[in-house]
């Protein structure tokens, strides 16, 4: 199996099922956990409501090139936690300059081309690097999960 796929190809239906079940597990409980661990009246459903919205502006934008589902990460949890002592503007207004970082990216590397991504960040190290935050922030999330307030909307 070649496990580098272009933008036009399409795997075929058994290793697609494998990747929607793998995105499907990893995006759920995430979006689904830090609105939990975050609390302050923040709920699953706005998570997923924003990350169906964002989904479809995605797919909009990238002409369905690029089958992917936006969620919650667990990078946004102290910005998020942080934000929340400014109440609901200074979670909006994180989410903006958020989206302005990655809108100022995305223009980069389409005046520039990606080979620079390629350079910084190669994919024999990102795979593994990636794989170790996973691994190594599991034991972190079960403790915010079962020290959250239990506050479940």
């Amino acid at each position: 199996m070649n496990l580098i796929y272009q933008v036009k190809d399409k795997p075929k239906f058994g290793a697609n099922l494998i990747f929607a079940l793998q995105q499907l597990l990893a995006i759920l409980a995430a979006t689904i956990a830090v609105p939990s661990i975050i609390g302050n009246g923040i709920s699953q459903s706005a998570a997923l409501f924003g990350a169906g919205a964002g989904t479809l502006t995605y797919i909009l934008f990238t002409k369905k090139r690029s089958p992917v589902f936006l969620g919650s990460s667990f990078a946004f949890i102290s910005p998020l936690a942080s934000a929340c002592v400014f109440g609901y503007c200074g979670i909006i207004l994180g989410a903006i300059i958020a989206g302005l970082v990655y809108v100022i990216i995305a223009i980069v590397i389409r005046l520039v081309g990606s080979s620079w991504v390629d350079k910084l960040m190669p994919k024999v190290i990102i795979g593994p690097t990636v794989a170790l935050i996973g691994l190594s922030l599991c034991s972190s999330a079960v403790s915010n999960l079962s020290t959250s307030n239990g506050e479940y909307n």
